[in-house]
């Protein structure tokens, strides 16, 4: 009997699973619970201070630059406390303000909610298949255990039991994040994550920035900050980054037809640097 028990309790790995097709979103569910999500190889301590404050926090901001892992460990926190059989979470809801350049608005694309969104939602959706299999992604996504919702389908929803995950924060307005954070209901948890150096409004209407200072303090509110060290892609992305900071000045009255040039005839990078 204790055997038995023990067999069932088993956790197992993505690719133990894979070994079985998945036909409804009740057999997703069960295969969650199977998962050893204490597999996860944290990359740096920042990586472990956000995924341990998310675990206390019921809401906790996540600031950062592009390439830490801000979303992969996110959807795997959700995904995990999914999975928990203790938790009363039985949701995962993706939140992203959807900005573009050219200023295109999320009404004129065509297609329902999912089609129109999955252009804005492909990282979250690739990190959620590394972690738990294609197959099982489309059951629940199907099955609306994992659902997108765009900020502006908001309005008079109350969040309740549902692992939220609010994405590139900085894009939304004070006035967004604000509804946003009103939505919590009972037993649900909220990450806000975002990049303050990174915006497409003008940065005085940042929302992020608003609620970071707003929030500081709050109790059940946590904060997790990464740092350019902290990036986990290629090397070289922290070396460009630096040309955007550490004083680094473009010189407006040279063109860069004759930088090109320059640059050409050297055959080698200008002021190369090395990590």
């Amino acid at each position: 009997m204790s055997k038995t028990r023990s067999s069932q309790n088993k956790k197992v790995s993505i690719s133990q699973l894979n070994n079985h097709a998945i036909h409804n979103k009740r057999q997703a569910l069960k295969d969650l619970m199977k998962l050893n999500f204490d597999q996860i190889q944290f990359k740096n301590p920042a990586q472990k201070r956000f995924y341990n404050t998310v675990s206390k926090k019921d809401v906790t901001f996540c600031i950062g630059p592009a390439g830490v892992g801000k979303t992969y460990l996110s959807v795997h926190a959700a995904l995990r406390e999914l999975g928990n059989k203790d938790s009363k979470i039985d949701g995962i809801i993706i939140v992203k303000p959807l900005v573009e350049a050219a200023g295109e608005k999320i009404g004129f694309l065509p297609g329902d909610v999912e089609e129109k969104t999955a252009p804005f939602m492909m990282s979250f959706y690739y990190n959620m298949e590394l972690i738990i299999g294609k197959q099982r992604l489309q059951m629940l996504k199907d099955g609306g255990i994992i659902q997108v919702m765009p900020m502006a389908y908001m309005r008079g929803v109350t969040l309740s039991n549902k692992f939220v995950i609010l994405d590139e924060a900085q894009n939304a307005t004070p006035e967004q994040i604000k509804m946003f954070v009103t939505r919590i209901g009972e037993y649900s948890k909220y990450i806000i994550s975002g990049d303050l150096e990174q915006s497409d409004i003008k940065k005085h209407q940042s929302g992020l920035e608003d609620a970071v200072k707003r929030f500081a303090g709050v109790q059940g509110v946590g904060l997790a900050q990464f740092k350019e060290k902290d990036i986990v892609r290629h090397s070289l992305v922290r070396r460009l980054l630096k040309r955007y900071h550490d004083g680094f000045n473009i010189i407006d009255d040279v063109s860069a037809e004759k930088t090109i040039s320059m640059w050409i005839q050297d055959h080698t990078e200008i002021e190369p640097q090395t990590d």
